[in-house]
């Protein structure tokens, strides 16, 4: 059996550890809030991709500008070939 003194004393541990542990969940929940509200670190890996995205997003834009010119000139003497052939054949 145990004695009052000695289910004293471990009341009052009990009562110190049940303490501690409000304190750190405390401590724990206010942390978890800042960090909540913290925007996270940037990911240099991330920066790289989208630098590697627009200058791709660039390269593809002066190719389709390129080729529409070299279409509009493959067009153009088409255009005045057929024109011609017309003209000749009238």
């Amino acid at each position: 059996m145990v004695s009052t003194t000695e289910q004293a004393a471990r009341d009052k541990a009990l009562r110190r550890e049940n303490k501690v542990a409000a304190s750190q969940n405390m401590l724990v929940r206010t942390r978890a809030k800042l960090v909540k509200d913290e925007p996270p670190p940037p990911d240099p890996l991330v920066a790289l991709d989208a630098l590697r995205r627009a200058e791709t997003r660039q390269a593809w834009a002066s190719w389709h500008r390129e080729q529409a010119e070299r279409h509009r000139a493959t067009l153009t003497d088409l255009v005045a070939h057929h024109e011609s052939e017309a003209a000749r054949l009238e």
